[in-house]
């Protein structure tokens, strides 16, 4: 029996060809990426601390006030609680039906199908 060639178009082979591209990119390009993002905030920290020295001289009330967090993480926004899984807890709520519960019937009626032949 012959088995028959897959010739795949070239729409599939330019998708696979990119796909494998993006991924080579995206692992390779991930170590310099979390570098530049250190860069970035240790002078992103330089710049707010020289600004916030600079403020307190100048404001008499600045020991009054509360400092607001001047960027949030990402793990700061999973940690807050927005109800949402309250909210499904409720929907699926909605359509469970949970009446009659206790009670099972074992009724199997009467075999449709005959036994097979025995030979």
């Amino acid at each position: 029996m012959k088995s028959k060639l897959i010739k795949y178009t070239r729409l599939q082979l330019g998708a696979a060809g990119f796909m494998i591209l993006a991924l080579l990119w995206l692992t390779v390009s991930a170590p310099f990426v979390y570098a530049g993002q250190q860069k970035q905030a240790k002078y992103a920290k330089s710049v707010n601390a020289e600004n916030a020295n600079e403020e307190e001289s100048s404001n008499p009330f600045s020991g009054t006030e509360e400092k607001v967090p001047s960027n949030s993480s990402l793990s700061e926004e999973y940690l807050h609680d927005h109800h949402e899984a309250e909210m499904i807890f409720i929907i699926s709520m909605q359509y469970h039906k949970s009446y009659d519960a206790g009670t099972y019937y074992a009724f199997h009626g009467e075999l449709l199908v005959p036994p097979p032949n025995q030979a």
